[in-house]
């Protein structure tokens, strides 16, 4: 919670200081100049803007850990991100293709809520069952059945779940890459959570946590296995949910050492973090009035890898490990706060993508930095600032 509060102090602090240097730009003209007014009259309005929007920003923040995969939020950024998203995820032939394909549509529809428009669960339903009682599914195939069924709510019998959670542990004791356990621990995860399991544990938790922080880089990034030399920005988000997985199927807690050292990888990576310049132009008069929006990104720096990874995909990794890691931690964890406001106004300033998978990791990324859509809504709405 402490981090709460630093962002309270900063975001406070940001806005007064950009008045108060506005307000010392606007005495330096003479009383009567018609500078002056124009600055008084109109200056004032945007800069006011940028400091609501930097408060609003903190209320965007200021309950991320309980939002990232809470309850299905009902009111979306703006009307077009509601019809958009019915043009991007268009079912074909009742399917929305594979399960990961289904679970990043059904999860979109959901956060802005027009998932009702769309039923799919008899035939989505029987593709989950069909994966989970399959004996060749591979550790991210069950994961993504897992992650539909938690949104679709399918009759999947108890006998099956034990027969995966049997298959899972074995493949986290067996696994050799960061992705084998993401999906293994994962998978788990969202059993527990589906099912009155509560007894649901990792036999070697700690060990399973060492195996894990092995392939962690000096930079705060990740590597996918301890044969690729390559480290990886989004592999830190998979890794840090990977974490967040093992720390919650502990049956005991975890060595705060290693949550510590976690912690401090974290902070490094935010070394590497790069500013994405939004600018808002404004006509006054004959003039143009530049604002700068201060938001913040993530990119992939490896280059040997099978699928090109762009800013938006690194960064909502890199987000979802961070809000999934801090959910099941205790103490302070000193994040610089202008960077975490700075990821929320990056997804808040792209726009509505047109690509599925860009449209997901926008809303998804939100869900779990928003505490309050409506606030967020309203504000930028009424200012006349376009999302």
């Amino acid at each position: 919670m402490l981090i709460l509060f630093d962002l309270i102090e900063f975001s406070f602090k940001k806005s007064i200081g950009s008045y108060t240097r506005l307000r010392e730009q606007v005495e330096t003209l003479p009383r009567t100049s018609a500078g002056r007014r124009r600055l008084t009259t109109l200056t004032y309005i945007p800069q006011l803007l940028l400091m609501a929007r930097s408060l609003v920003g903190f209320l965007v923040l200021s309950f991320a850990i309980s939002i990232c995969h809470a309850a299905s939020i009902f009111q979306p950024i703006s009307d077009s991100h509601r019809s958009a998203a019915l043009d991007v995820f268009k079912p074909v032939d009742g399917s929305f293709g594979s399960l990961e394909e289904t679970y990043e549509a059904l999860r979109s529809l959901e956060i802005l809520g027009v998932e009702k428009k769309l039923d799919l669960s008899k035939t989505t339903c029987g593709s989950v069952s069909k994966t989970l009682e399959s004996s060749s599914s591979t550790p991210k195939d069950l994961l993504y059945a897992l992650k539909v069924n938690g949104i679709l709510k399918c009759k999947i019998k108890a006998q099956v779940f034990e027969e995966i959670i049997s298959r899972l542990q074995t493949a986290v004791k067996g696994a050799s890459s960061l992705l084998d356990f993401y999906c293994s621990i994962g998978s788990l995860k969202l059993i527990k959570d589906q099912t009155s399991k509560t007894d649901l544990h990792l036999s070697d938790a700690e060990g399973v946590l060492y195996s894990i922080k092995a392939l962690s880089q000096s930079d705060g990034r990740w590597r996918y296995s301890s044969n690729n030399p390559e480290s990886s920005t989004f592999a830190a988000g998979i890794a840090l949910e990977a974490i967040a997985g093992v720390v919650s199927l502990a049956s005991s807690e975890i060595d705060q050492s290693m949550i510590a050292t976690v912690k401090n990888d974290v902070l490094k990576l935010f070394d590497s973090i790069e500013k994405y310049d939004f600018k808002f132009a404004r006509k006054l008069y004959y003039e143009s009035y530049l604002l700068d929006d201060g938001a913040f990104y993530f990119d992939e720096k490896v280059v040997n890898i099978r699928e090109q990874l762009g800013p938006l995909s690194t960064t909502s990794s890199v987000v979802r490990g961070l809000t999934a890691f801090a959910a099941v931690t205790t103490g302070s964890f000193n994040l610089p706060g202008d960077k975490i406001l700075g990821l929320a106004k990056f997804f808040l300033g792209i726009g509505i993508p047109g690509d599925a998978k860009d449209f997901f990791n926008q809303v998804d990324s939100l869900a779990c930095l928003e505490s309050n859509r409506q606030v967020v809504f309203f504000s930028f709405q009424y200012f006349g600032l376009s999302l």
